[in-house]
């Protein structure tokens, strides 16, 4: 992609957002002992499978690895917050114990996974996690935020521009925005760059990092510092569980077998500063009215 001037702190490493941003640092795994154990209250799962996730947690290895990241960049405090596209709930209910006196509203369009959630919540005794059936296309009325938390949603929806703009609307003056996508290349296998998974749902592969970083400032942010997310030994961990189950939950007697190695590899990746990787996360507050040309600018390419 060719050279674009983007308002960013630094566009390779966490370790680059701003000061004044306190950053909820030393905490790199949730209270849980195993991130994600709280399925074993699941439903929807079958008892060998609700016993295998008591005892390694959720076996999602690109999960795992995003909430590893991603929770270093949360803020100290937080009173309301919006898990915006919730999913299975993991991201949800790891706030809700990261941020015990906090209200968590978590919302998402797959009514029977919502119901699941709550009753995963309700079992796991978290009164401050609430879970939602909505669509992020309207958000309109709801309660504002300090806090929204969005990963992996934008990519399956076509007016991206659109979400954006609410989230900046859904947020109290000064709110931020933690939002991950997926990027447009990844190295697969090991070392080319290739065009991001095609994976069920998915509109678009993902996005390039001047790209998504353009698109918040317009819906009106102000962009504190972007970077990226799946470093070496995580984006060879994620390439072998796509390689088994082809992100269509296929081979899963294999992949139980192989997850608790892979999760390994990726954790042993997590303090890496990539400078290239398959995620994109940025942080941005919301600001009163649309920046023009008002912070630093820097050159980045990829």
């Amino acid at each position: 992609m060719s050279e674009l001037l983007v308002t960013i702190a630094n566009a390779s490493a966490a370790r680059n957002v701003p000061s004044e941003t306190p950053l909820a640092r030393g905490h790199c795994e949730s209270s849980m002992l195993m991130p994600g154990s709280d399925l074993r209250w699941d439903p929807g799962l079958s008892p060998m499978a609700r016993l295998y996730c008591r005892l390694l947690g959720a076996p999602i290895v690109g999960a795992r690895i995003r909430w590893r990241r991603l929770q270093r960049l949360l803020p100290t405090q937080a009173h309301s917050i919006l898990d915006a596209g919730c999913g299975r709930g993991l991201i949800a209910r790891g706030l809700a114990r990261r941020y015990p006196v906090a209200s968590v509203l978590a919302i998402d369009s797959d009514h029977e996974q919502q119901a699941r959630n709550r009753t995963i919540a309700e079992r796991a005794g978290l009164a401050n996690c609430r879970f939602e059936t909505a669509d992020l296309t309207d958000l309109s009325g709801r309660t504002r935020f300090d806090l929204i938390v969005s990963v992996d949603n934008l990519e399956h929806i076509a007016d991206d521009e659109s979400v954006l703009a609410r989230f900046h609307e859904a947020l109290t003056p000064g709110g931020r925005l933690l939002l991950h996508v997926p990027h447009y290349y990844r190295r697969w296998p090991i070392w080319r760059r290739t065009v991001n998974f095609a994976v069920p749902g998915h509109v678009r592969p993902g996005y390039h990092l001047p790209e998504i970083t353009e698109r918040v400032q317009r819906a009106g942010f102000d962009v504190e510092a972007v970077g990226f997310t799946y470093g070496f030994l995580e984006n060879l961990a994620n390439n072998a569980s796509y390689a088994i189950t082809g992100a269509r939950a296929e081979r899963q007697g294999i992949y139980a077998l192989a997850f608790p190695l892979l999760n390994a590899v990726a954790w042993l990746g997590q303090w890496s500063s990539p400078s290239f990787g398959a995620g994109v996360w940025a942080i941005a507050h919301q600001a009163s009215h649309k920046p023009i040309g008002c912070l630093r600018l820097i050159a980045v390419h990829e």
